[in-house]
């Protein structure tokens, strides 16, 4: 298996973790569809990533990978547990690629990390402002409400967990710390607690620490819609 993509996107991240959650062995292909767009668009229409080349085949959307995964080795699962235990787990991760991934990858990490560290361009100060005052407490708010008073939303660790902390990670190294959320809080050191995710948080640390930036703790009231 080959992936292609980045591991500092939070849809590449959630696949080398669901791969390395089921033991399987890849190997990660770099590709950014920033800089390397005419190559990014061969292998996904949309110019995406991340695309998993196996068997002469590309499968591309993050979620459609790990359905795929699930398809060829099933244990253990992506998705446990009763009907409507899959059916929270796989809202939560549409939740975590959708909503979250708008306010945390496209506004607080394009502006403060891709646009301010790695680019070295003007930040959309107003933007992170609305989002961190506004829009994203919201957003938090609403998980807070649907995580357990304790453990994994599924049987066993799920991707809800996998897919929720692969752009909180993100936010993470924007800044974002959570203290005002606890059960968020808990929720992600339990996750931080399986030695696979802390290999990964030790490996990112040694190549991107120089562009995380400043903690900052958001608030749980927001004043607007």
């Amino acid at each position: 298996m080959i992936l292609h993509g980045s591991s500092i996107s939070p849809f590449v991240r959630k696949i080398m973790l669901a791969l390395a959650y089921k033991g399987i062995s890849y190997e990660l292909q770099p590709l950014n569809p920033y800089v390397e767009k005419e190559l990014a668009q061969k292998r996904h229409p949309l110019g995406k990533v991340p695309v998993l080349e196996h068997d002469g085949h590309n499968i591309i959307d993050s979620t459609v990978i790990a359905h795929y995964l699930d398809d060829l080795y099933p244990v253990p699962p992506l998705y446990p547990g009763t009907a409507s235990s899959r059916a929270k787990i796989r809202w939560l991760e549409e939740y975590a690629d959708t909503r979250l991934t708008s306010l945390i990858g496209g506004v607080l990490f394009y502006q403060k990390i891709l646009r301010g560290k790695m680019l070295n361009k003007e930040v959309d100060d107003d933007a992170v402002e609305q989002c961190l005052e506004h829009h994203l407490p919201l957003a938090l708010a609403y998980l807070e409400e649907q995580l357990p008073e304790e453990g994994f939303v599924g049987e066993h660790l799920s991707m809800a967990e996998i897919s929720l902390w692969s752009i909180l990670r993100s936010g993470w190294m924007a800044g974002l710390r959570l203290s005002n959320y606890p059960k968020i809080q808990s929720y992600m050191s339990a996750i931080e607690q399986e030695p696979w995710i802390a290999n990964l948080i030790s490996e990112e640390d040694h190549e991107l620490s120089g562009f995380y930036c400043k903690p900052v703790i958001i608030g749980t009231i927001a004043t607007d819609a």
